[in-house]
């Protein structure tokens, strides 16, 4: 599990209420996947192509979520972690998709432009992926140009748009087979939150208010369903546990991780928590002895090859993570954060055929996965270290452009530009990023002065 790094958080704060204790975002390969399993089939009730939507992940113990700059998702864990099956969180997505099938916030955000919206968004995800990669001058400069239009555009949507969302969601579910009472689950632990909060309303409640009317109206959904409570798809239970235990043992000390997952219970989430928890004690043997132990019942598990590699990988045993990371592909070749591991310990490897593959694993990562800043870095590396200096340029062109740092886009984009040769189609991307660079230049000026 991957982190985007601190200098993020001024303008995930203010773009949605997020408190100061938020961490930035999360990029996981499990997770995501797990994420999908909920949403793409909600998606597709709604009449969404789920491909189109992009979903994330922000370091943040509250309970919120939310849709920004159009088809993109933001779910905190703090929230993830609250939900006790899978039902709950599967009701808030369907909500959040209510919003996106509404259209609400193109309604909420009219003062906006299209462009503007794409541009602060870029700024949220860019800032933080420009920290990530070692650059916090340009995600200084990301901050100093968009949040002063953030901060006058804080999500918030009226009650006639969450009654909307709630009855479209509600219909996406009952598509589904799956009862709406998870809903229902979740607006008891919101209220519950909001009487122990008075003097900090959860971030939820900001931008989601809660209301009488729209708790009665779920309830009443509910109780005339021909679907019983609490049915959904029973086969999310193990993902959702999995899902839980591995937020909670990366985002908490050791100590509460091994008292919460205690010795003793065999079950999957249970033993990846305590393996977690002993490689952040560093006890780096004890934690792939649990790991083995899991991958011999589950030979074909690519997920824990995955977590084996990264607790390998990250205790600076680069060869035997290689190894996990180089099956964990072969078992979930269209990974794309796999493909990313496993270029980087190759990289790390550093003998040129090993630096060949990370180049051709990450090619084929961006294949699936373009907007993938860590990814066109470490292109970009791959690319330097054998010695292809315009291509180095074109990639890193195309990580700036992504952090919504125009100014090094454009710098980067001419480099390439002067040592492509000319029609060549990396030229003409060399060309078409640059000016994309150029108008997301004047888009964060005009996204400045335009209040």
């Amino acid at each position: 599990m991957k982190w985007f790094a601190q200098t993020a958080l001024i303008l995930l704060i203010t773009f949605s209420c997020l408190p100061a204790h938020a961490g930035g975002l999360i990029r996981d390969a499990e997770i995501e996947a797990t994420l999908r399993d909920y949403a793409d089939p909600i998606f597709k009730a709604a009449g969404l192509k789920p491909s189109a939507i992009h979903i994330y992940i922000v370091q943040d113990d509250s309970l919120n979520a939310f849709v920004a700059g159009g088809q993109n998702l933001f779910i905190h864990t703090g929230l993830i972690m609250e939900m006790k099956d899978p039902s709950m969180l599967m009701g808030v997505m369907a909500h959040e998709t209510g919003h996106i099938s509404g259209g609400h916030l193109a309604k909420g955000a009219e003062k906006l432009k299209d462009a503007q919206l794409g541009t602060i968004l870029s700024a949220v995800l860019g800032a933080a992926a420009a920290a990530a990669t070692g650059r916090p001058e340009a995600a200084a400069a990301v901050i100093t140009g968009t949040s002063g239009a953030v901060m006058r555009n804080v999500l918030s949507f009226s009650r006639a748009n969450e009654n909307a969302a709630d009855q479209a969601g509600m219909g996406f579910l009952d598509k589904l087979g799956i009862s709406a009472s998870g809903m229902t689950e979740v607006f008891a632990l919101l209220k519950r939150q909001e009487r122990q909060r008075l003097g900090s309303p959860d971030p939820y409640l900001l931008t989601h208010p809660l209301s009488s009317e729209r708790i009665e109206n779920v309830k009443s959904h509910v109780g005339r369903s021909a679907i019983p409570q609490g049915t959904y798809p029973k086969s999310l239970d193990e993902k959702h546990a999995r899902m839980v235990a591995k937020l909670y043992a990366f985002l908490n000390v050791p100590e509460k991780t091994l008292q919460r997952y205690p010795a003793g219970n065999n079950s999957v989430a249970n033993q990846m928590a305590r393996a977690i928890a002993f490689f952040m004690q560093a006890k780096v043997d004890q934690a792939t002895a649990i790991m083995d132990a899991l991958i011999k019942e589950r030979p074909n598990d690519a997920y824990l090859y995955d977590l084996k590699g990264q607790i390998l990988f990250e205790s600076a045993r680069i060869d035997d993570a290689y190894d996990a990371y180089r099956t964990a592909n072969k078992l979930a070749p269209n990974e794309s954060l796999i493909l990313v591991e496993l270029a980087k310990a190759e990289l790390a490897l550093g003998t040129p055929a090993d630096i060949t593959q990370a180049q051709q694993h990450l090619e084929r990562s961006l294949a699936l996965d373009r907007d993938s800043p860590g990814a066109w870095h470490l292109l970009a590396i791959a690319h330097g270290k054998q010695g292809n200096e315009a291509m180095s340029s074109l990639a890193l062109a195309e990580e700036a452009l992504l952090a919504g740092d125009a100014d090094g886009a454009i710098v980067q984009a001419g480099r390439a530009l002067g040592k492509l040769p000319a029609k060549s189609p990396s030229h003409q991307r060399a060309e078409d990023l640059k000016q994309r660079a150029q108008q997301m230049k004047k888009e964060q000026k005009d996204a400045e002065s335009s209040f």
